[in-house]
């Protein structure tokens, strides 16, 4: 086990997805700060819809017990004093034991996951890439500087889940298959009952 600093947000990030933050608060900008020290990372992990606005007095029962570990590969500061950061995701982890610093930060000791096993994007999920395509095409999206392979159906279900307006409790559920080709096909099962 490892022990690492959370970030709960509501989202779901998976390896290799990008994510801008915008950083303010003290706890935070602490944990960014050792992180770019000791060149670590931090995990982001789904926050529960009906606590969006996070206090950190009662985030432990409401945090997915999976998530992505992330590492800091660029930052800025901007002119109202926030820190602007850019992480990309790199490693699934399940958390085993969690805890609230004084500073409410949370931390968790987790067991991290071996890369999912990529594969070939089947011939019948075709209409997954196209529909990815013009999602990176647009203009918010195309500056995270994405570069996928159409041809894996890991890095298309993944880039589908984080980008699609799918609720976040789904989105995790999602994140949870350990096989990109369940994800891919029950992907494609949520998004026909979008239409």
């Amino acid at each position: 086990m490892t022990e690492i600093p959370l970030f709960p947000l509501p989202l779901v990030l998976f390896p290799g997805g990008r994510l801008p933050l915008q950083i303010f608060e003290v706890r935070y900008l602490d944990m960014i700060k050792s992180c770019m020290r000791e060149n670590s990372g931090f995990g982001v992990v789904m926050l529960e819809t009906d606590n969006e606005i996070f206090d950190g007095y009662n985030a432990l029962a409401n945090i997915s017990n999976q998530g992505t570990y992330t590492i800091i590969v660029d930052f800025d500061q901007f002119p109202n004093g926030m820190l602007g950061i850019m992480t990309e995701g790199r490693t699934k982890f399940a958390i085993r034991e969690k805890y609230e610093q004084r500073d409410h930060l949370l931390v968790a000791q987790v067991d991290f996951f071996d890369q999912e096993e990529e594969a070939v994007l089947p011939l019948d999920k075709a209409h997954l890439v196209t529909l990815l395509r013009s999602l990176i095409k647009d203009k918010w999206v195309a500056g995270l500087n994405y570069t996928v392979d159409f041809g894996a159906a890991g890095e298309v279900g993944a880039r589908l889940v984080e980008l699609l307006p799918l609720a976040i409790e789904e989105k995790q559920r999602l994140f949870e298959i350990k096989s990109p080709l369940v994800r891919l096909e029950e992907l494609d099962k949520v998004i026909t009952m979008l239409r």
